[in-house]
C-alpha cells in the first residue's frame, strides 16, 4: 500500500541553509500550528538538551554517567530526552560535577538588556572589590592583582568603545580608546594602566 510520502519519493536537497530549526520551519513555510508545537517543545526541553550537550562535550557516554550516578542507562536516556520540569536539582548538580561545568539557574521573567548590564556590572564591582581587599592582605599577590586591574580597565574601555561605535552618531559624544606606546591593541594592559587602575576609587 503506497502512502502519500511514498508517492512523493525521496526528499531532494533544496540547496538552502538555515541557522536554526526555527529558521528552517519558517523558511519552508511549515504550518504555524506545527511551528508553535515545535517551539513549545524546545522551551520545555532546553535544560535537558544542555545537560546532554555537556555530557557529550565532556566525552562521557550515557552508560558512564549512569554508572557514576548509580542508575541504568535507560534512566539517563529518559532524563536527557525528557522535559525540564521532570529534572531535580540533584540531577543538575550531578551533571555539573561530572562534566566539570558550572550550571546556573534563574527563574522569573527575562532580564532586559539594561537590567542584565547592571547585574553584570554589580558582579564585576563585587569581584574587583574582593581582589583589592586580597591585595591588601597578601603582598605576594599584589603585583599580579595590580596587573589584572590594568588589564580589566583596558578591556572594559575597549568593549565600551567598540559597542559605542555601533550606536547611531548624530552630533553625540564620541568615545574612543587609543593605546599609546603599543604596536597593536592586545589583551595585555598598556604601559601605565596597572598603576592608574590601582589608584582608581
Amino acid at each position: 500500500m503506497n502512502t502519500e510520502l511514498e508517492k512523493r519519493g525521496p526528499a531532494r536537497p533544496t540547496g538552502k541553509r538555515y541557522a536554526s530549526v526555527r529558521d528552517l520551519l519558517r523558511g519552508e513555510k511549515v504550518a504555524s500550528d506545527v511551528q508553535s508545537k515545535v517551539e513549545e517543545l524546545r522551551q520545555e526541553t532546553s535544560l535537558t538538551e544542555i545537560l546532554a550537550n555537556l555530557r557529550v562535550a565532556a566525552g562521557l557516554t550515557q552508560e558512564q554517567v549512569a554508572e557514576r550516578l548509580g542508575v541504568s542507562q535507560s534512566a539517563i536516556s529518559k532524563l536527557e530526552s525528557g522535559r525540564d520540569e521532570d529534572l531535580t536539582v540533584g540531577e543538575i548538580r550531578k551533571y555539573a560535577e561530572l562534566t566539570g561545568q558550572r550550571i546556573a539557574l534563574m527563574f522569573g521573567k527575562p532580564l532586559t538588556h539594561v537590567e542584565a548590564v547592571k547585574v553584570h556590572a554589580l558582579g564585576i564591582r563585587q569581584r574587583l572589590t574582593a581582589l583589592a581587599a586580597l591585595a591588601h592582605k597578601d603582598e605576594e599577590l599584589e603585583p599580579a592583582i595590580q596587573g589584572f586591574f590594568g588589564e580589566a580597565f583596558f578591556n572594559i574601555l575597549d568593549i565600551l568603545a567598540k559597542c559605542h561605535q555601533q550606536m547611531p552618531h548624530k552630533g553625540g559624544v564620541q568615545l574612543k580608546v587609543e593605546v599609546i606606546g603599543s604596536a597593536a591593541p592586545s589583551s595585555k594592559p598598556a604601559a601605565g594602566l596597572p598603576e592608574f587602575a590601582g589608584k582608581a576609587d
